[in-house]
């Protein structure tokens, strides 16, 4: 009969599944946070003796999830260690930081973990790897941590794709997306600009030009497609449309109240601070003198 895995072996089968990762790297996780290795064991740790990974690439951690993963700890314990290394006086997540932040929330003192031995270049690739796996990166995050990881490990483009099992042109287009001005890559954080419509946007000559075709793609919805035809007929010369400035609800009662004192277009142009001016249209000398007669000002 095969011998049965253990819960840990079972949920680390699941947090490192395919979704693009190669063989080599998958098996490499695996042996870093499988089963309790040799002359270990599962203990009891202080949450306020243990850090998050100095290498998770991971900015931003949905609430809910976490909440939801709280509940089910609540209900059901933990049924899966983390995993840490000792540093100094505490202790560092190897993997598991969904698990320590839900904790965290309960009224919790201690959580059970395996301390293990590793290096950092094993941290920072299993961080990068655990978060490739569930999807859990935005696209300006996995560009930051294939920065962070071809800088701390002094790799290439081609050695860092092997080491976490992508394709090298997919490292490279990600890379990419750091040549966008912070503004945009905010917008791709937001999930406002998909990683597409963002490689589309490199295409630009003139970076001067970024913010109006940006405008231009979330005010019309345009797909990557069409983002990649405007990015053409910008850089021919054409320019992209502006959109026109809706004026304020006073500012459409003013000018319709001084176009009925003075009987002819008014048009009014309010500026910031309380600053502006007024326009006042007239079509003859004669249609001149009756406007400052209104005005109660004489002209010699």
């Amino acid at each position: 009969m095969a011998k049965q895995k253990s819960g840990l072996g079972k949920n680390m089968d699941s947090l490192f599944g395919s979704n693009g990762i190669s063989k080599q790297a998958l098996e490499h996780s695996k042996t870093i946070t499988r089963t309790v290795e040799a002359g270990e064991k599962v203990i009891d740790l202080p949450l306020a003796k243990i850090e998050a990974n100095p290498f998770q690439p991971r900015l931003h951690f949905d609430e809910t999830s976490i909440k939801e993963l709280a509940q089910s700890i609540q209900e059901n314990g933990l049924l899966t260690p983390i995993i840490v290394r000792k540093s100094g006086a505490k202790y560092e997540i190897i993997a598991g930081e969904r698990r320590f932040r839900a904790s965290k929330t309960l009224a919790k003192k201690t959580i059970s973990a395996i301390v293990r031995e590793t290096n950092d270049e094993t941290m920072a690739t299993l961080a990068l790897i655990e978060n490739l796996q569930r999807d859990d990166l935005d696209p300006i995050e996995e560009a930051r941590a294939y920065a962070n990881l071809m800088a701390q490990l002094d790799l290439t483009q081609s050695k860092l794709a092997s080491r976490v099992g992508k394709e090298r042109a997919t490292v490279a287009n990600a890379l990419r997306l750091l040549k966008l001005p912070d503004n945009v890559q905010e917008l791709v954080q937001q999930g406002q600009l998909s990683m597409g419509q963002a490689r589309a946007l490199l295409g630009l000559e003139k970076e001067s030009q970024m913010n109006a075709v940006v405008s231009a793609i979330l005010k019309d919805g345009l797909n990557v497609r069409q983002v990649e035809a405007l990015v053409k007929r910008v850089n021919a010369g054409d320019k992209p449309k502006r959109e026109e400035k809706k004026p304020s609800p006073f500012v459409e009662d003013l000018s319709q109240r001084l176009e009925e004192k003075f009987g002819t277009k008014v048009k009014v142009n309010a500026g910031k601070k309380g600053s502006g001016k007024i326009e006042i249209n007239y079509v003859s000398n004669r249609d001149l003198e009756r406007i400052l007669e209104i005005l109660a000002i004489e002209v010699d």
